[in-house]
């Protein structure tokens, strides 16, 4: 067991090694993870809300299949509207917040 945690590890640092010598690599990682955070904490507002995505449908109008979509990224990128939906259902707003 050990064995295969180190040469995950390893695996992982080649990984990172390579994205950071690619400048371009580098900024599509990044952003990945940023959408890849926001989608999470998406799921568990809604999550901490008690709903369901079948709930969440009823309160935004959005369908089930498209709420499925927006959380797990998969196909489309939703738009500014359909985020507002989604968060607006559950009491949240979307707003732009300067980072650091």
């Amino acid at each position: 067991m050990q064995g295969t945690i180190a040469n995950r590890e390893e695996e992982a640092a080649k990984i990172q090694a390579l994205i950071n010598s690619d400048p371009e690599l580098k900024e599509d990682a990044l952003e990945f993870e940023i959408e890849y955070e926001f989608r999470k904490k998406m799921v568990l507002a809604r999550k901490e809300a008690g709903l369901t995505q079948k709930e969440l449908e009823q309160l935004s109008g959005l369908d089930q299949r498209t709420i499925s979509h927006i959380e797990v990224g998969e196909k489309i990128s939703p738009s500014v509207k359909t985020l507002i939906k989604y968060l607006s259902a559950m009491g949240y707003k979307l707003d732009i917040v300067k980072a650091g």
